[in-house]
């Protein structure tokens, strides 16, 4: 399991789209592609962290509450990326990223965050 690909793949969600930011959608199809035929085994695993992860990424400023639009209806649950935020998702979108922060044993710390994306540019 990578952490930081479940990280991506929650930083991906929360788009601001007018749709709720679902953690466990996200965490479900994390499972489905990792391994399907262990999906039982893992499942409260997978759910548990996504769910940390999520609640971190809001608490060191990654992810905030989305902003409802002009004219447009509040969704309960919408979340976006800080400008870090959707620096680091596009950062891991990139070629064999995720596996560098995972290789460097990354911690979901801003300041290490920020460090990596430096060294990164």
């Amino acid at each position: 399991m990578e952490e930081w690909e479940l990280i991506r793949r929650l930083l991906a969600g929360a788009n601001g789209s007018g749709q709720s930011f679902m953690v466990g959608l996200i965490a479900g199809d994390y499972l489905r592609d990792l391994a399907p035929e262990d999906a039982d085994d893992l499942k409260s695993e997978i759910f548990e962290l996504a769910d940390e992860l999520a609640q971190k990424m809001e608490e060191i400023g990654l992810l905030r509450p989305a902003a409802v639009r002009r004219g447009g209806a509040a969704v309960i649950g919408a979340m976006e990326r800080t400008e870090l935020g959707d620096e680091l998702y596009q950062a891991l979108c990139g070629r064999n990223v995720v596996m560098l922060f995972e290789s460097m044993h990354a911690q979901l710390d801003a300041g290490e965050i920020r460090r990596m994306l430096h060294q990164l540019r």
